[in-house]
């Protein structure tokens, strides 16, 4: 039982330390200035945005303090963060927020938000 315990602690610790590693990258890293950020293959062969596209400049400004701006580059990312922080604290008292109707619910407005923003 201690062993397991170990490895839960050691791999939460692994997860924040990896975790604040790239969020420093991005910090320091203008997704549209720099080669190293992945490019969207949807948006690079269709020229359609996918609904993540703009999710790596939206984190760039959000850790820049520029919420405006990083909110008009992805507004999903907004609501997902906040679905998934949901999730995490309260997912086994509020089962409405993982059944299939939340499923159901987030795949529908996912395929809406990727109609919608290549449409306008």
């Amino acid at each position: 039982m201690k062993l397991k315990h170990t490895v839960i602690i050691i791999s939460g610790l692994l997860a924040v330390v990896l975790t604040v590693i790239v969020l420093k990258f991005y910090y320091q890293n203008d997704p549209l200035e720099t080669a190293q950020m992945p490019k969207c293959t949807f948006y690079v062969l269709t020229g359609w945005q996918c609904p993540g596209c703009g999710g790596q400049r939206a984190l760039h400004y959000l850790l820049k303090g520029e919420i405006w701006e990083s909110f008009k580059q992805n507004p999903l990312l907004y609501f997902a963060v906040v679905y998934i922080a949901a999730v995490l604290a309260f997912g086994k008292k509020l089962k409405f927020l993982t059944g299939v109707k939340a499923c159901v619910f987030w795949l529908v407005a996912i395929i809406a938000f990727w109609i919608l923003r290549n449409v306008f």
